[in-house]
Formats: C-alpha cells, sequence, structure tokens
C-alpha cells in the first residue's frame, strides 16, 4: 500500500505542472486562441465559421507566419454556452497560453469574458457577439470585434420596415441579450424616425421550449402584418415549422443573422416557410477584392460557400496576426495597443477599430430564402441588395 501511495504522488507531481504551466506555445510556433460554438444552438454556424480561422492560419502560414514561427490556432468549444464559453476562454489563457483570442461567439459568454481578459492581459477579437452593451463594460479596451454591433443591423432593419409600409409589427425574440438587444435597437429606431406603426405584440421566448405555438397564436390574434423574428437554427426551425402549421405564412417575416444560413434548410417544412415568408433578413457582409479572394479560397476548400460571420472571423484571425507583427512581440498589452492602430482591406471590408473596441465602418445584406436545385436542401439564401454603414 505504501508503495503504491507513493507511485501516485510521483506520478502526480509529474503531470501538475504540464497541466498547470502556460507557455505562448511551443518554441516553433505562435498561438492564436479561437473560441466558437461550434455545439449547441449554433453549433451548424459555428463549425462553417471554424473554418474561415482555419483558412486564415493556413495563408499566414504560408505567407511565412508571425515572428519567424508558423500560427497555431488552439480550437476551442463554447456550446452556445456562457458558462462554459467563459471556462473555455480562461482554459485557453491560463493552459493554453495564448495571447489573443479570435472569439468568443456570443454575446453572454463575451460579457463574463471581458472583466477576465482585462485582468490577463489577453485581448479577445469577436466575429459575432453583437451586443451593445459590450461597448460599456469596463475593460472594453481589451474587446474588440470584426462583426457589426445590433444597434446597427437595428437601424437597418427598422429602416427597411418604414420603406416598406408595414404598419402593426409583431416580435418573438430570444430571451437573451442577443434576441431583446436586437428588438430594442429596432424598436429605438422605429421610434426615433417618427414611425407612425403599432408594436402589437413582443414575445421573449425560451430556446429549449421546443414548442411556441402559444406565442405564434398571440401574433395571429395581433393581426400583425410583420414579424420580427431573432432565433437561431434548431429554435428556428420549430418556430418556422409551427408557423407554417398556424398559417402565418402570409405575414411578412423579417430575420437577422442569427437565422441565416443552410442548417435552417434541414427541414423541409422550415425551408418552405422561409423561402415563402420571409421579406428579408439581414447580416455582415463583404464586398470588394479582398471579399471575392476569400470566397473563392474558402469555397475551394471546404466545397461550400461560407456563410453569416466565416468572413469576419477571417478577418479576425488576420486582425490579430497583423496585431501581433506589428507589436514585433507574443504580449497581450503589446497586441491590444496593435489592434487600436490597425488599419487593412479585410473580407469584410476596411478594417479599423474606433478607441472602445467598435468597427468605425461596415456593411450589411438584405437577404431572402429562394429555391436552388443544385443545393443539397433546394434551397439557399440569396442577396437583395447591400447596405453601407459607418459610426
Amino acid at each position: 500500500m505504501g508503495k503504491k501511495i507513493l507511485l501516485i504522488v510521483v506520478a502526480l507531481s509529474l503531470l501538475i505542472p504540464a497541466f498547470g504551466c502556460a507557455g505562448g506555445g511551443s518554441d516553433d510556433t505562435v498561438k492564436i486562441g479561437a473560441l466558437l460554438d461550434t455545439t449547441g444552438a449554433l453549433g451548424p454556424m459555428g463549425i462553417r465559421i471554424m473554418n474561415g480561422a482555419r483558412l486564415a492560419v493556413e495563408e499566414i502560414n504560408a505567407a511565412g507566419g508571425l515572428l519567424g514561427k508558423q500560427v497555431e490556432l488552439v480550437e476551442e468549444d463554447g456550446k452556445t454556452d456562457p458558462g462554459p464559453g467563459f471556462d473555455r476562454v480562461k482554459k485557453l489563457i491560463e493552459i493554453d497560453g495564448v495571447k489573443v483570442i479570435a472569439g468568443p461567439m456570443i454575446t453572454g459568454t463575451s460579457l463574463l469574458a471581458i472583466p477576465y481578459v482585462t485582468e490577463q492581459q489577453v485581448p479577445v477579437i469577436s466575429p459575432s457577439a453583437t451586443g451593445i452593451q459590450l461597448s460599456l463594460e469596463n475593460g472594453t479596451e481589451w474587446f474588440f470585434r470584426t462583426c457589426l454591433r445590433d444597434d446597427a443591423q437595428g437601424m437597418v432593419i427598422a429602416d427597411e420596415i418604414i420603406n416598406r409600409g408595414y404598419t402593426k409589427l409583431a416580435s418573438i425574440v430570444l430571451d437573451n441579450t442577443y434576441g431583446k438587444g436586437v428588438e430594442e435597437a429596432v424598436i429605438s429606431r422605429l421610434s426615433d424616425e417618427g414611425w407612425t406603426g403599432e408594436h402589437v405584440v413582443s414575445i421573449h421566448y425560451d430556446e429549449g421550449a421546443r414548442d411556441y405555438r402559444s406565442e405564434l397564436q398571440n401574433i395571429k390574434d395581433a393581426g400583425a402584418d410583420a414579424v420580427l423574428c431573432c432565433s437561431y437554427c434548431d429554435d428556428g426551425i420549430i418556430i418556422f415549422k409551427q408557423a407554417m402549421d398556424l398559417g402565418l405564412e402570409g405575414m411578412a417575416w423579417i430575420g437577422c443573422d442569427g437565422n441565416y444560413g443552410s442548417g435552417l434548410f434541414k427541414d423541409a417544412k422550415s425551408a418552405e416557410f422561409m423561402e415563402t415568408a420571409f421579406a428579408f433578413g439581414t447580416r455582415t457582409v463583404g464586398a470588394g477584392s479582398q471579399n471575392d479572394h476569400f470566397v473563392d479560397a474558402y469555397t475551394e476548400k471546404y466545397g461550400e460557400a461560407p456563410e453569416v460571420y466565416c468572413d469576419t472571423m477571417y478577418d479576425a484571425v488576420w486582425s490579430a496576426a497583423k496585431a501581433i507583427e506589428a507589436a514585433g512581440e507574443y504580449d497581450g498589452d503589446a497586441i491590444r495597443v496593435a489592434l487600436t492602430n490597425i488599419k487593412f482591406d479585410g473580407a469584410t471590408g476596411p478594417i479599423a477599430f474606433n478607441d472602445i473596441g467598435d468597427r468605425t465602418s461596415g456593411a450589411f445584406e438584405l437577404w431572402e430564402v429562394v429555391k436552388d436545385s443544385s443545393t443539397e436542401t433546394g434551397y439557399k439564401n440569396s442577396q437583395i441588395s447591400v447596405i453601407t454603414w459607418e459610426s
């Protein structure tokens, strides 16, 4: 028994230093963390977005890497849940020793992460956390994002509601910072623009409920002529199938970045509803020669066109790389300072950050869903128009 205990103690003494040592990568690599939600409600989206990060690293390494070394992408899954996502932030910093992270993917995880990364002096660059309140947190100088904020998206949606003449708006949005943030931004903009219509019903739903018939019946009874829907993938499928059952395809449905992408088409009824009912949706989009390069390279490598936030993740990793190179050292504070000064043409247009880490300009796509026999599902998102935005 005594020998067994001694052996266990010796084994643990060997394991603990190896697990607890946080370096900047091996001697041969520079690490960039990649925290995305590749499982959970945003899993189908997150898997594709991660490919954008991998493509960026492949190109950076092909161009010679950083600081004379190759770049190592350290991937983690936030599970579309703020708690586990925050745990992965800590793991990337404390165990893997990264000094910059591309991510987190969602606003909830980002809110938990900002005080911690401020303390640890590790900048993060989110491709898709759009919450307005992230710009108001103490420590926001450590939080950057290549996506545009909910208030910018809300302005575009509201202006389109006015332009199309809708006068009775219903909303059914996720009961989280993302869903409520988009809804608030839309309603605020409508008010500011003197919209004379009425917000007839507001529903904040639990994505885990799996049955939304009573909420959808409230929308039907309210006689709305337009419905703002802010969903993720699996919950969106249920909503759209049940909306079809209740005959709500005659209303004009309005989508957002959360319900963009082929994941919503894996159920035939959901796809049919979106093709029939959706008047338009919005998402951050790029344009120009750099965007063309990204789309072509992504499509060739992964056998499908990039979807929402694949391009902003590609730009987030490139932002990290350019900041590391400009800093001339693998140090979190030096990288942060460099991020405040970088300017380059990314896949989503000019990349530059203001003093609170937000982009100074960008563009939104208005999209619809159309039939396309060449795709696996028979449907695809199609561009209606592009709207530029500046802070």
